[in-house]
């Protein structure tokens, strides 16, 4: 313990004692800060480097490596981009159409729905008719046959 602290004290004198030690530290950690600095941009500087060369790779072009022009690498991704808004585009337009195409169907089919709902609804009160006019002897004539076809929907026979 005793040399410890005697070793602390050597150290704290020689900071303490002399200008030039202190500045010299200053220095020396100025140093070590700007290294790291450094160091981290290196490693930024490599990260982007591998990112430009993956998203080049990936567009289908060679990235011709870092402080080179990129103009094949940024054409060739700008092509890209471009044929995908433009499909993009044409696929917005193909199921606009068909959302339109399909709507329009849907209002036909309700409008074909609501026209065959009122001939059945005629058809049966046609056939109640036909029933209220039958004969008390339970024959049935030709327009009763007509009601029933109406009813099942079928169309009347030719004559």
């Amino acid at each position: 313990m005793a040399k410890l602290t005697a070793i602390l004290k050597t150290a704290w004198g020689l900071l303490t004692g002399s200008r030039e030690t202190v500045l010299l530290i200053a220095i020396a950690g100025a140093a070590a800060a700007l290294y790291a600095w450094g160091a981290t941009a290196r490693k930024d500087r490599d990260q982007l480097q591998a990112w430009a060369e993956k998203a080049c790779l990936s567009a289908g072009a060679t990235f011709p490596g870092a402080g080179k022009k990129v103009d094949a690498c940024t054409q060739r991704i700008a092509d890209l981009v471009a044929f995908e808004r433009q499909t993009q585009a044409a696929t917005s337009t193909i199921l606009g159409e068909a959302v339109e195409r399909q709507a329009t169907k849907s209002a036909a089919d309700t409008a074909l729905a609501r026209t065959l709902a009122a001939r059945r609804t005629d058809a049966a009160a046609q056939m109640e008719k036909a029933d209220a006019q039958i004969a008390p002897d339970d024959r049935v004539g030709p327009d009763w046959f007509d009601s029933l076809n109406r009813v099942a929907g079928l169309r009347p026979p030719g004559r």
